[in-house]
């Protein structure tokens, strides 16, 4: 199986685009593009061919992809690509390597209808998805963490920029009433020092930031932690996405690696679960679509250990397909690290509640695991 280093097969396809004799030259004598371009055989030839989709599934942005269709083979169609996102399990997985301190990872929507109203879906839909929210409440006890970080997406708040927002008040109240639901109350228990240092770690990143003192709940935290909430004193940061302002899988992900060395520090047993989508639009004609065949790419990538693959989408495809709240997953896949197997409890397209809802448990434990035998291997060679 051979290995993969993006920013070496980026290259080699920008040397070939920059160079038309050297393009050439590799057509000629395939076999000498490990010398001519710093990849190995197997690469080569899937950028001589033509497929985008193959590239496009390590990362490479449309932009760079369609050079070696439309420009390298004169392909104004696009013949050897099918134009959809694959899932490429040939290649390698980077060993896994779980910050010390994280006991806990998941996610799971948020859909206010499954407290609100669910009658409005089909019983059987809806009884599967709540087990699925019971097993990974089980999880989540089985846990023990001292603290939950959970990422919503920003609804019914207003905050100072359009920046993510970790909240860092010493308590968080809402409700839903909303949607006529006012009994629904939450009163969650904040952790505003650990909060702090959180933001601290993100901005020493570069990165953007806005801590709030008031987040208010709704049912982007309310359903889940109604459902999964070990116990209500347990603390809760919430993290605060708004991708109607700003939509970044990439800084997603940069933010949730900002986090880690921080909560590998902290002498914390920290749980993380990310809410939102999957395939899901708000907007006027389409509320209610549910793409099951981009959702179930989504969960093909998390069961394979490959969700980091996500924040290397371009957002376009992503708004596309309705999965702007996949951001608040990416900020959690950002934090464990890659080659996290999930393990998918449930997924359920419901038209009425409006999206393809899902609950998934990554596997840390596998993780830990493997890494150590990587480890182990090492050491023995």
């Amino acid at each position: 199986m051979s290995t993969v280093d993006k920013n070496a097969i980026e290259q080699a396809v920008l040397a070939m685009a920059r160079d038309t004799a050297l393009l050439e030259q590799v057509k000629a004598q395939p076999s000498r593009a490990p010398e001519l371009l710093g990849v190995d055989q197997e690469w080569a030839e899937t950028i001589l061919s033509g497929n985008r989709d193959r590239l496009r599934a390590i990362g490479l942005n449309d932009g760079l992809t369609i050079l070696v269709s439309r420009w390298f083979n004169d392909d104004l169609g696009d013949a050897a690509s099918q134009g959809g996102f694959i899932v490429d399990d040939s290649l390698p997985l980077a060993d896994p390597d779980v910050p010390a301190g994280i006991v806990f990872a998941g996610g799971c929507s948020h859909v206010p209808d499954l407290l609100a109203r669910p009658e409005i879906d089909p019983d059987d839909a809806v009884s599967r998805l709540l087990d699925g929210y019971e097993r990974l409440r089980r999880d989540l006890v089985a846990a023990d963490p001292d603290v939950v970080l959970v990422t919503a997406d920003c609804h019914f708040q207003s905050f100072e920029t359009g920046h993510t927002v970790i909240g860092t008040g010493a308590g968080h109240t809402g409700s839903m009433e909303f949607f006529k639901r006012g009994d629904l109350d939450l009163n969650l228990t904040g952790m505003p020092d650990f909060a702090g240092e959180l933001a601290a770690a993100v901005r020493e990143a570069g990165l953007e930031v806005e801590q709030a003192e008031r987040v208010d709940l709704d049912h982007g935290l309310i359903v889940p932690l109604r459902l999964v909430l070990p116990r209500p004193d347990l603390p809760v940061i919430p993290i605060i996405t708004q991708p109607h302002r700003s939509f970044s899988p990439f800084n997603a992900r940069r933010f949730g690696e900002a986090l880690r060395g921080v909560v590998a520090r902290s002498g914390l047993k920290v749980a993380f679960l990310a809410t939102g989508g999957l395939s899901h639009w708000l907007d006027p004609g389409h509320f209610g679509g549910v793409d099951v065949e981009f959702d179930t790419y989504i969960l093909k990538l998390l069961e394979t250990g490959r969700g980091l693959d996500l924040c290397s989408l371009e957002p376009y495809p992503l708004l596309e397909h309705g999965q702007y709240e996949i951001q608040n997953w990416m900020i959690m896949l950002g934090l464990i690290g890659p080659g996290v197997h999930g393990t998918v409890y449930t997924y359920e397209p419901m038209e009425a509640s409006g999206g393809g809802w899902t609950v998934v448990n990554m596997d840390l434990a596998r993780a830990r695991s493997e890494s150590a035998a990587a480890v182990a291997a090492g050491q023995a060679s």
